[in-house]
């Protein structure tokens, strides 16, 4: 099977600590992957190194087969809500089309339009393409930003807490979502996230972290499990209607 990412040995070090030790581990194409770990265990920094912004002190990740530092068209990117500007003054349809064209729109062309509101469709978010960010409620603002990431057809997309900070209802319409990405066969997904309900009901695969690879395996065998901290509390069953656990804040 296709592997879209490839982590090896990968080690960071930054102002002279240890922040991943030999991480090593792939995903294939279509795998959806939920990245699990306590608070300080490297998640953010591996992230980074996925998404080019922090070059491995040792080791590598490709996507395709590329650098990860090259292969950035082919990675979407859904960020936690808290880590961007909630009054940005901006629709949801200037920051999809930003994301498609790879710099601000002056001026938005009927066929952008059209694949920003095909993508938003497909979210459940087609009624927001006019709408100003600061307006969203915080399940809205997930569902413009995952169109924004998906709409220019990545390989693989990253979704860092994508439910932090959103209120039960939005995270119950948002994992509905991320279940049914999760049954693509074509798009690769790494879902950071310590909540149970999540990884039981979207996870293919879970890897778990700390600074090392500690575990990397399927959510039956590994949730639970007390050695694994961070998912330990709780134990779900994997169904389209399943329940949500608390918030991960």
């Amino acid at each position: 099977m296709e592997r879209v990412l490839v982590a090896d040995d990968v080690t960071v070090r930054l102002g002279g600590k240890l922040i991943l030790d030999g991480i090593s581990f792939w995903i294939p194409k279509g795998e959806f992957v939920c990245l699990c770990g306590p608070n300080g265990a490297g998640k953010s920094t591996f992230l980074k190194t996925v998404l080019g912004i922090i070059e491995p002190t040792s080791g590598a990740i490709s996507i395709l087969g590329k650098p990860a530092g090259v292969a950035q068209r082919a990675v979407g990117y859904v960020p936690q809500r808290k880590t961007f500007d909630q009054d940005f003054p901006a629709t949801a349809l200037e920051l999809i089309v930003a994301n498609l064209r790879g710099k601000w729109p002056i001026r938005v062309h009927d066929a952008e339009r059209e694949r920003a509101r095909a993508v938003l469709q497909r979210v459940g978010g087609e009624a927001l393409i006019d709408k100003p960010l600061a307006g969203l409620s915080g399940g809205e603002t997930q569902r413009v930003f995952l169109a924004r990431a998906l709409v220019t057809d990545p390989a693989l997309i990253i979704l860092d807490e994508p439910t932090a900070g959103v209120d039960v209802r939005g995270r119950q319409e948002f994992l509905d979502i991320l279940w049914e990405i999760s049954a693509s066969d074509e798009l690769a997904a790494i879902l950071v996230t310590h909540n149970p309900a999540a990884i039981a009901r979207c996870a293919e695969r879970v890897v778990y972290i700390e600074k090392k690879l500690i575990a990397w395996g399927l959510p039956d065998e590994l949730l639970g499990k007390s050695s694994l901290s961070a998912i330990s509390y709780a134990r779900t069953t994997r169904t389209p209607g399943g329940v949500i656990a608390p918030d991960e804040d």
